[in-house]
């Protein structure tokens, strides 16, 4: 039988870097990545209902781990179909967002625009294009690896093991799709439903992912990706990233234990790795790869369903682990905040709970203005949970919350969090106005650096909210322990 995970008992609203700063006025305020360079200055974001010239800095340095995923798959895609959602302010050529590899930080603060090849090549900002197969260099020249080929023999033994699997056919199966065709690593029928197995080990292009989704999309197949459960590593790559953050933080993989799982029961058996929270000192918060093996229900999984509940799995795990090592204390400030009190009257339980995930003390939230967005998070939280009559009230004070923190001196830095519970949570949209949306665009784009302060304070955000958690926390190990070991 599959593990069943637990799930979370709070507010579902979600559906689908440690940087440090001293003040927003502080000379010292690092926002982003030094080595990060940026060659394009302003785009032109189409993303809304008027295109609007936009700083870099102010659309990408806002940008969590699970954001950057989010936004390379839109461009990606929106491409695909023939909607372009930036363009270079300078020559109004299409751009999509690359990583910097030797200076990312995992978020949009190591992101870049950049041009398409075959654009202008006279704008001053483009930047010289890199014509490479990853995958080719790294296997010296061929298309795949031993590795590669021995890991594909045993996901396609593993599939021999299940009878309501068709055999496999391996490298020889081609799909036509329109004017072109695909060849899958693995093909194979489960139950009439046609399924393509592709096993990940070299970096891919965000291009190749997408096109081979939608392709396969398109034709009514079901493609599943697999990686290797030995190299963790290697998913700390943007390239992996783009795979498991879009799917709740959840991979799947092959190695010998699977093979032996499914000779043993008939069954076909994967690895599934999925980013778990855990918290200790002195690390705080971080992730690791928990470990379990799953069935054909879960390797078939819709994305969006794997999705949401690696979400609420991830949020009900962090809340699990606060309430074990800390009982009471995220319900104490909670009723604070919620209360209006002072929360220097909590101090001694903000500073454990501060000192236990890893987040700013007291004075410095309350110069950011955090009790402002912990209040509006509750009244997020209401509105999503109101019904009746309760919807008009609860939608008002969701509005006027909002507002309170755009008057506020620090309400430009707060805006990422705004826009995001208003992507995810659509009662939260259809309460923001269009003339508080107009004035977020022109903060937003407005001079002067905006800071992430949903990332300074994420850790306290997380504890006191974790719904939010995934969406400000999730991202691959370093590889530091305790990180890499294996739940």
């Amino acid at each position: 039988m599959t593990t069943q995970q637990t799930t979370t008992t709070l507010p579902a609203i979600v559906q689908n870097g440690s940087a440090v700063v001293q003040g927003i006025d502080s000379p010292t305020a690092i926002a982003g990545n030094r080595k990060t360079r940026r060659a394009i200055k302003k785009v032109i974001d189409l993303r809304g209902a008027e295109p609007v010239i936009m700083p870099v800095e102010a659309v990408l340095d806002g940008l969590t781990a699970v954001d950057l995923t989010t936004a390379r798959r839109a461009i990606a895609y929106g491409r695909g179909e023939g909607n372009i959602l930036f363009r270079c302010e300078n020559c109004n050529s299409p751009v999509y967002l690359a990583v910097s590899h030797t200076a990312s930080t995992g978020d949009g603060r190591g992101a870049y625009f950049k041009h398409y090849g075959g654009t202008p090549a006279e704008c001053c900002w483009r930047t010289p294009d890199v014509m490479r197969d990853t995958g080719a260099g790294q296997f010296g020249g061929n298309q795949e690896g031993e590795a590669h080929r021995r890991l594909k023999t045993c996901l396609a033994d593993s599939i021999r093991c299940d009878t309501d699997f068709s055999e496999p056919v391996v490298d020889k199966h081609f799909i036509r799709i329109g004017d072109g065709h695909r060849r899958p690593d693995i093909f194979t029928i489960y139950k009439g439903q046609p399924i393509a197995l592709e096993l990940q080990l070299a970096r891919l292009t965000l291009t190749t992912i997408t096109e081979r989704n939608a392709a396969y999309r398109t034709a009514g197949i079901t493609l599943v990706w697999v990686t290797s459960a030995h190299e963790l590593a290697s998913l700390n790559n943007q390239s992996f990233r783009d795979l498991y953050l879009a799917a709740g933080g959840r991979i799947l993989a092959v190695d010998a234990a699977s093979y032996e799982r499914s000779e043993e029961t008939s069954v076909l058996h994967l690895r599934e790795l999925s980013l778990e929270p855990c918290i200790q000192h002195p690390f705080a918060i971080y992730n690791r790869w928990r470990s379990r093996m799953v069935e054909p229900d879960v390797i078939l999984m819709p994305e969006g369903q794997r999705h949401a509940e690696g979400q609420r799995a991830y949020a009900a795990a962090l809340a699990e682990k606060l309430q074990a090592k800390a009982p009471g204390l995220t319900e104490t400030i909670a009723s604070t905040v919620a209360s209006g009190a002072d929360l220097n009257l909590v101090a001694a339980e903000w500073s454990a709970l501060a000192k236990l995930v890893g987040a700013r003390d007291l004075r410095q939230s309350l110069q950011d203005e955090l009790p402002l967005v912990l209040r509006w998070l509750q009244a997020v939280e209401r509105l999503n949970n109101a019904t009746g009559g309760e919807k008009a009230v609860a939608g008002k004070v969701v509005a006027a919350c909002a507002a309170a923190i755009f008057a506020a001196r620090p309400g430009k830095h707060w805006i990422p969090l705004i826009e995001h519970a208003a992507n995810a949570v659509p009662v939260v949209a259809a309460v923001l106005a269009p003339e508080l949306r107009t004035k977020m665009t022109r903060l937003k784009a407005s001079p002067g650096k905006l800071h992430p302060f949903h990332a300074y304070h994420r850790h306290m955000i997380s504890a006191l909210h974790p719904w939010l958690s995934f969406w400000l926390l999730a991202k691959a190990p370093n590889g530091l322990a305790p990180h890499q070991r294996l739940l």
